[in-house]
């Protein structure tokens, strides 16, 4: 039972749970990313620095302390194009990523191979970030999307050589020889 199996006309999906994993974490992070994106729409033509010091106060952070003075210096220069930029992308990354899942929900071999190119595209970029600046959460990315990308390649050398299998099945079903030719 590769793709599903049909059962009293209705397709029965297979139990995958590595692949329902990966759809679930690409469809939070395509919401996730849509909502901020969203948020970062609602930012265009205020003052980002007034915000973060508001933020910083309400969340109990000290006025002089250093990483809040760096991100309110560079707050300062941000102009409401970059903001909408920012808010696109992002928006944009969330239709990739909610694509990929409501591809893989369907089982739909592009969407495999969407979400392994995408995937496989940000490996060598969290790769330099773990070796450059070593944090849990670099590490942690890497390994997840390698595991993604290794776990759908492997799903898709599996099917194909499953219907190889069935091609080479049906091919050797032809009793005569040769090739049938109708007129």
């Amino acid at each position: 039972m590769g793709e599903g199996a049909v059962e009293s006309g209705q397709v029965r999906r297979e139990r995958d749970g590595g692949l329902r994993a990966i759809i679930v974490l690409k469809a939070f992070y395509g919401i996730l990313f849509f909502l901020v994106g969203l948020g970062v729409f609602a930012l265009i033509n205020k003052d980002l620095s007034d915000l973060a010091e508001q933020a910083a106060d309400s969340l109990g952070i000290d006025p002089e302390n250093r990483y809040l003075l760096f991100l309110l210096e560079s707050l300062t220069g941000v102009s409401p194009t970059q903001i909408a930029a920012v808010g696109l992308g992002t928006i944009l990354t969330s239709g990739l990523l909610l694509t990929m899942a409501w591809g893989l929900h369907l089982r739909q071999v592009w969407a495999e191979w969407l979400t392994i190119v995408a995937t496989a595209f940000f490996i060598p970029i969290e790769i330099y970030e773990v070796v450059s600046s070593p944090h849990f959460t670099y590490a942690l990315a890497l390994v997840v999307n390698a595991l993604i990308v290794w776990y759908l390649v492997r799903r898709r050398i599996r099917s194909s050589s499953s219907s190889q299998g069935r091609l080479e099945a049906s091919l050797s079903r032809d009793t005569t020889g040769s090739p049938t030719v109708r007129s």
